[in-house]
């Protein structure tokens, strides 16, 4: 026998035939009933609650197929009276599990043929002899227009589109509707257990975290028994999720067909794992969840388990996947299936749970044995809670009481213990903390309101702020009473004490011993605390261990004396917190490497850059000073632990969670550096290409520009006068800027990284001669110190002796400026070290002269005027002792008749050449790659278009070998030094990126980049060649 289709008809003519529903009430045998008459449907059906025992005795048993392909059981077929008010009669129906009272299908409208209107809801018998039932017959009926009307009709369909007309493609597509889910049973008898399973991930939500770090859980649902298996996973990936299938599937086999939505967690590696074993993946429709609902079903089901056995033991939300374990353990051996009439548990194992001792609530009382007493006398047992429970072996999981309110809390498994079913310990806790906040006699304390707190912070800021001026206001006098004083005392001519914010080192227990140290100090960890640096509750090492990837680090104070090149009263003393970086260890002990994404601030040559475009474009220069900048970045990476200082915590025991980047750890400034461009991207900067720390902002509608360079906490903006307000607000919204920031204006400096930036004359300048001069000075003192501790030329004197001197005379300070020297070298090699030391002191003590840059201001063309002009020079084995060749380069900036040095560079190059072409060809491309290349990148930053730029070179064959792509006797760059001369051809000839040209401007500009000369000439020529001055 043919199983009756319940669907589309087969065999039937009419193209457009589609099911169409039409419901009326009824009865059948004298019960009243609602069917449901359906066109498409082949057969009559009735619900389950007509099944019987006599009908299952008297009728046969067999299969429905239904529209989607599924099959369902059915009993009949059964011939029952059925009354629908305009027509009695009996019909032949088949009982099984459908969602509807009854279904009158195809066989009852061919046998009764009534007429029905659809659209009004009607429906009536037809007389005699008329026309048989045909799917036409059972469309809308809608009554004959000729032309006019139907023109008519149509017009004023299109005013409302109301009635919806399925011949209007305008209705189709404005109010096309989902197709009505049906709920389909589905015969799972014939499954075995593994056979159809289906896996879906759950997400407590945003920032939720277990205690064993699962942020997600997945849900594995057995088709066959109803069984589930809960695991956690600490990302939402392929990865991840293949991982957490592989645990479960463990002991079981591979399923023969796996369901599950359309993420694209269950893509790649779980696709991957699916074709390794020929499993059928069924994937459920997108944006349609009733496709996959057995398993949305039991997600909803699953949430109120877990939030109800969080209310019932008093835990927090990080508990989730101990309550969800719980809940799917119990789920699975105590829940009834309202079809089978049997457990999960009962239908995977053919037998009823036995609870044991294992049917226990979440979070109830529990007694577990102590398995390591402090001592003989002590109690053998303890007291927790139950947050687990396991058959294979038999144990429970336990929560001690110690550790109840830890951060990182020990949970224990045991087979030793004694349960409280009915006592909840955390949950009697919590109605008593609620019960005593409710009490009546509880002292009622005035506390102010939230406004009039806010008021009283912003009354003590403007005080605060009030004090500052006039300590500024102090300081000048100060510094104006000291200038007339020594003048008064014959020093002759005015003096001037520049504030160069010189910075030593101070040793931590005299800083100590002061109280502006400790005061300093004291500010300082106010400042961390602000910051929120650490959590405010220290950890045991024990509980810091147990994280997963938990590192170590060791931190001290730092104390710096600033502005020691003023007198006494106007030094300060400054404190900071940093990490000791340099030893990271692990939670075994071992030393760890922290890998993450390097960072590097501001170059100087694109800070000469901007300076040398804000003289270009007349732009504004202020410098900034952001404070505790590190701090203002989140610390990323494995979780850090800090072993606090004793002047904080006298514990050796206790550590501290770091959660912002503190200084001295090798990320933090990686961590500033990201943490700074995310809050500068939201006002619109971006990134100078090829640049880490160096923004650029266009204004399209004011074709302005503004240029941001940060180097670690130090800031430089260039911008017009008329945005410098606004962005400086920008910047004080995003970072803590306490200082007010330094603005250059003419006859005017501020300081930036050691170096004066001045504007007198229509030139800025820059210059650090003043700071050089003051350390030279000390340096020199403390040097004559220890040459005048030598007794006699014949005594030996080590190093280590010479660095220690500092403790017969108190004020030497050889050991910061020097630094370390080797373990006990002899005179010799203590002379060797002192004869580069006056070398270097010998170069510093030169007089150097400041590098110019002429204000321009008015480029008719803009930055589009500006074009880049480089030098570039080798020395064919330059090095007499190693034959190495040197480079030599230059490169500017070009606006008009005016030239601006934005980078140069002198030294060795890295590998022997075997001719001066070789070396020279080296020497070029090192200018392209490294000077030419960054500039073009700058200037293209901040704005788009094409820019020039020439590189001049003395050597005709270097040349022709570029032109042509091809050169013998270089040939072997490529391999030797891994110079490509077809990337140069690419460059200068097909992409004409870079011009070259043949010969210097003057011929002593060649001399001085390469060869020995006195400073004097290198800068009178340079000076011939650009209207600036070299550095």
């Amino acid at each position: 026998m043919e199983p009756p289709v319940m669907g589309v008809v087969e065999g039937v003519a009419h193209e457009g035939a589609r099911s169409r529903l039409f419901y009326k009430h009824g009865k059948v045998s004298g019960s009243k009933i609602d069917f449901l008459i359906d066109s498409g449907a082949s057969h009559n059906f009735l619900g389950s609650r007509f099944l019987d025992a006599s009908v299952k005795s008297s009728c046969d048993e067999c299969m429905v197929e239904l529209a989607g392909g599924q099959r369902m059981k059915v009993h009949g077929p059964i011939v029952l009276a059925v009354d629908l008010g305009f027509w009695i009669g009996n019909v032949e129906f088949y009982i099984g599990p459908i969602r509807m009272d009854a279904i009158l299908g195809w066989k009852w409208l061919k046998m009764v043929n009534p007429k029905i209107d659809w659209q009004k809801g009607l429906m009536e018998t037809r007389p005699e002899g008329k026309e048989i039932c045909t799917l036409e017959n059972v469309e809308e009926v809608v009554p004959e227009l000729d032309g006019k009307n139907q023109s008519v009709a149509a017009s004023e369909h299109e005013l409302t589109h109301m009635p919806m007309q399925r011949d209007c493609e305008t209705c189709v597509v404005a109010k096309i509707k989902r197709r009505p889910a049906r709920r389909l049973e589905k015969d799972v008898s014939a499954l075995s257990f593994n056979d159809e399973v289906g896996i879906d991930l759950v997400e407590p939500g945003r920032n939720v975290k277990s205690v064993d770090g699962s942020k997600f859980i997945l849900t594995h649902i057995d088709r066959a028994t109803g069984w589930v298996t809960l695991a956690g996973l600490r990302a939402k990936t392929h990865t991840a999720v293949a991982d957490a299938w592989k645990s479960v599937q463990a002991g079981r086999g591979w399923p023969k067909v796996l369901r599950t939505d359309d993420g694209n967690e269950f893509k790649g590696d779980v696709g991957r794992l699916v074709r390794e074993h020929l499993i059928k993946h069924e994937v459920g429709i997108p944006y349609r969840p009733n496709s996959h609902a057995e398993q949305e079903r039991f997600h909803h089901t699953l949430n109120q388990g877990i939030r109800a056995n969080l209310v019932q033991a008093g835990l927090g939300k990080r508990w989730f996947m101990h309550a969800a374990q719980h809940f799917a353990f119990m789920t699975n051996r105590l829940h009834v299936g309202r079809k089978s009439g049997k457990t999960p548990f009962e239908l995977r194992h053919g037998e009823k749970w036995s609870p044991k001792n294992l049917g226990l609530p979440f979070g109830c009382k529990v007694v577990y044995e102590d398995d390591q007493p402090d001592n003989k006398y002590a109690p053998r047992g303890k007291v927790g809670i139950l947050v687990g429970v396991g058959e294979h072996p038999m144990a429970i999981l336990v929560l001690p009481r110690d550790d109840w309110t830890s951060e990182t809390p020990k949970v224990i498994r045991t087979q030793d213990f004694k349960a409280f079913p009915h006592e909840f310990p955390l949950k009697g806790i919590e109605r008593e903390m609620v019960s005593l906040s409710q009490q009546e006699e509880l002292p009622e304390v005035d506390e102010p309101s939230a406004v009039e707190a806010v008021q009283d912070l912003d009354r003590r800021i403007d005080a605060l702020r009030a004090r500052e001026a006039e300590l500024e206001k102090e300081i000048e006098a100060l510094k104006v009473r000291v200038v007339d004083e020594e003048r008064a005392a014959g020093t002759g001519g005015p003096v001037t004490i520049p504030q160069l914010n010189l910075t030593t080192l101070m040793k931590t227990g005299a800083a100590l011993a002061s109280e502006q140290g400790r005061a300093a100090m004291e500010k300082e960890v106010k400042s961390m605390l602000k910051f929120g640096v650490w959590d405010e509750s220290p950890l045991t090492l024990e509980e810091a261990r147990r994280q997963p990837g938990a590192r170590f680090v060791r931190t001290h104070f730092i104390f710096d004396l600033k502005f020691a090149e003023m007198p006494e009263e106007f030094r300060k003393v400054k404190c900071r917190l940093v990490a000791g970086g340099n030893r990271i260890w692990g939670s075994d002990g071992a030393a760890t490497n922290d890998i993450f994404d390097y960072e590097t601030p501001a170059g100087l040559s694109a800070i000469r850059m901007i300076i040398a475009v804000a003289a270009i474009l007349g732009l504004q220069i202020v410098s900034f000073d952001i404070s505790s900048a590190y701090l203002h970045a989140d610390l990323s990476g494995p979780p850090t632990f800090a072993y606090l200082p004793r002047e904080i915590c006298d514990s050796k025991d206790t550590v501290v969670r770091l959660r912002k980047a503190l200084y001295g750890l090798p990320r933090s400034g990686s961590d500033f550096s990201q943490d700074a461009r995310r809050r500068l991207q939201k006002f619109q900067w971006k990134l100078v290409h090829g640049e880490k720390n160096v923004y650029v902002r266009r204004n399209a509608a004011s074709s302005s520009v503004a240029l941001l360079a940060l180097y670690v906490d130090d800031g430089l903006l260039a911008c017009r006068e008329e945005e410098r307000p606004g962005i400086i607000e920008e910047l004080k919204q995003e970072f803590l800027i306490e200082k007010a920031p330094e603005l250059l204006t003419e006859g005017g400096s501020l300081r930036f990284l050691g170096t004066s930036i001045s504007l007198k004359n229509g030139n800025v300048s820059l210059a650090n001669q003043e700071y050089q001069d003051v350390v030279i000075r000390e340096f020199e003192q403390d040097i004559r110190r220890v040459l005048r501790a030598v007794k006699s030329p014949s005594e030996k004197l080590d190093g280590e002796e010479v660095l220690n001197y500092q403790v017969i005379w108190k004020t030497l300070k050889v050991r910061e400026h020097v630094g370390r020297l080797c373990g006990s070298p002899e005179r010799f090699d203590l002379i060797l070290r002192m004869q580069l030391l006056v070398r270097v002191v010998q170069y510093l003590k030169t007089p150097r002269e400041a590098l110019e840059y002429h204000v321009l201001g008015n480029l008719k063309e803009g930055i589009r005027g500006v074009n880049i002009l480089g030098y570039t020079d080798a020395d064919f084995a330059g090095c007499p002792e190693s034959r190495v060749s040197t480079s030599g380069r230059a490169t500017y900036l070009v606006a008009g008749d005016y030239k601006y040095l934005v980078d140069w560079s002198s030294r060795k190059q890295r590998f022997v050449s075997s001719s001066t072409s070789e070396s020279e060809l080296a020497a070029l491309e090192e200018t392209v790659q490294l000077s030419l290349f960054p500039a073009l990148s700058f200037l293209r930053s901040i704005r788009d278009g094409e820019f020039s730029v020439i590189l001049m070179c003395d050597n005709q064959a270097v040349m022709r070998a570029i032109e042509m792509g091809y050169s013998p006797k270089l040939h072997h760059m490529a391999i030797t030094r891994a110079t490509d001369l077809a990337w140069l051809h690419q460059v200068c000839e097909k992409q004409k990126l870079v011009k070259l040209a043949f010969g210097f401007e003057y011929k002593t500009l060649e001399s001085s980049m390469m060869k020995d000369c006195s400073r004097s000439v290198m800068i009178s020529d340079l000076r011939n060649v650009c209207h600036c001055r070299f550095v």
